[in-house]
């Protein structure tokens, strides 16, 4: 086994992985935020505002949430930003670890991207936003919009390796393993 070409194609996978990943936070906060600024009626940057708030202060999350669409603080908005994506990439590159490790192609990786997008929903919820201090997202943006959410983000994590296999082949050159 020729451990140059398993580092160079696990590099690939991490690099790839934390785009897929960027992409589908990108999904997902494009789809809450319009949650947030329609049926929600809370600003448009609201989930951005909650994200930062550990690191920003409450007092923009309670503005978005009371004055409505028309609130905006660019620093708030890119401190969310950024932490949201940074996240984003993580989780992208370990999906594509599990991806790789196990092979997952077809239906079975997009569902698989879904099921994973909704652990990483739950997972954030309970064990790192309490550790972090940040609002419970769940329950502010109800468990509909926050697990529909997740679920876009899945998707596109999960549609990943059925648009470009070629990231996930081994450099024994195995084949993949089809969805029965």
């Amino acid at each position: 086994m020729d451990t140059t070409k398993t580092t160079s194609r696990l590099i690939k996978v991490l690099l790839i992985g934390a785009i897929a990943g960027m992409i589908g936070g990108a999904v997902m906060a494009m789809f809450t935020m319009i949650a947030t600024a329609t049926y929600l009626n809370m600003g448009f940057f609201t989930p951005l505002y909650a994200i930062a708030s550990p690191l920003a202060g409450q007092q923009t999350l309670m503005t978005s949430q009371h004055q409505g669409l028309f609130s905006f603080a660019l620093g708030p908005a890119l401190v969310g930003l950024i932490v949201h994506m940074m996240w984003s990439a993580l989780y992208g590159m370990i999906f594509g670890l599990i991806v790789y490790a196990t092979h997952l192609k077809g239906t079975l990786a997009v569902i698989s991207g879904m099921v994973y997008g909704v652990l990483v929903m739950l997972l954030m919820s309970f064990i790192v936003a309490p550790i972090a201090g940040a609002p419970n997202l769940l329950q502010m943006l109800g468990g509909l919009s926050f697990t529909l959410g997740h679920l876009m983000f899945g998707l596109v994590l999960g549609l990943w390796p059925v648009v470009r296999p070629q990231d996930f082949v081994s450099s024994a050159s195995r084949p993949i393993r089809q969805a029965a």
